[in-house]
């Protein structure tokens, strides 16, 4: 019976990972419907930022020169806070290890519990280290940008890279690499005809403002949809795996169950035979 207790013990296992799969795959798909939602109604803020750089053109793109142009550029990697999310980490970090070999000097700040400990563990330095929450706000992804802007603005870098997984569905995510500042903006448009108030240069500084941090907070949110739909992934094909893994263990149970059954049925047959051949010998 040791081997029946442990394959039951084995099974206690399989259905508590199943229950601890299932209750972060319901998790994960909440969040990823509550962020789809979040990038549905930004995108039509996101939308009216681009039609203003288009507007403005490369006017934009001279508001905020680089202080220094030997400073190091600032690498912003936009993590998760947790693992178990298929390849999402694994690849999010091999990108980042080819952008950081480039040779350049940089300055790198990591966003997520989960990218602050894997680099640390790495021994990586980091410039700051931020919380940011599966579902954040723009109020709590902003620090992030505002500790990089002063930076930018005390000339102690001279360029800011954002480094994340970008959403594609929910099935494909991948990491990409954008960059925030120097500002590029689209090209033609032009301020010839534009009215500004109370004066150009204050226009401007407002507007590349506003465009940037609509910029970063949506990139922001597509690595945070992405992160939850590979997580939703994983732990659909970990919750699936369990179940059918318990499913043939029970079957190996039962048929372990009815062979010891049957072979005690048998022995209890055997000795009964041998005692009664063992009785009528005796009596004659």
């Amino acid at each position: 019976m040791e081997g029946l207790r442990e394959l039951r013990k084995h099974l206690e296992g399989i259905r508590s990972t199943e229950q601890l799969a299932g209750a972060m795959k319901t998790a994960s798909a909440a969040k990823l419907t509550r962020l789809s939602r979040e990038l549905d109604r930004f995108s039509a803020y996101a939308d009216a930022c681009r039609s203003v750089r288009d507007r403005f053109g490369s006017a934009l793109g001279e508001v905020w020169p680089a202080i220094d142009p030997k400073a190091p550029r600032c690498v912003v990697l936009i993590g998760a806070n947790r693992g178990l999310s298929g390849g999402y980490n694994g690849e999010l970090y091999a990108y980042l290890d080819r952008i950081l070999a480039e040779g350049e000097p940089y300055l790198l700040v990591a966003a997520g519990r989960h990218a602050v400990a894997r680099m640390k563990e790495r021994g990586i330095p980091l410039a700051a280290e931020f919380a940011l929450p599966d579902t954040a706000s723009y109020e709590e992804a902003e620090p992030i940008l505002d500790f990089v802007l002063g930076l930018w603005r005390e000339g102690k870098i001279s360029a800011v890279e954002l480094v994340a997984q970008r959403f594609v569905n929910t099935l494909t995510q991948i990491p990409g690499r954008s960059v925030l500042l120097p500002m590029k903006s689209a090209e033609g448009g032009g301020s010839g005809e534009i009215l500004f108030l109370p004066d150009r240069e204050t226009a401007l500084k407002s507007a590349a403002e506003v465009c940037l941090r609509a910029d970063f907070y949506g990139r922001v949110l597509e690595a945070l949809a992405g992160c939850q739909a590979a997580t939703l992934a994983a732990m659909r094909t970990a919750c699936d795996n369990a179940r059918d893994s318990a499913a043939e263990l029970e079957t190996e149970i039962s048929r372990k169950r009815q062979s010891e059954v049957t072979s005690g049925v048998l022995e209890t047959s055997g000795s009964g035979a041998r005692r009664g051949d063992g009785g009528r010998g005796g009596s004659q």
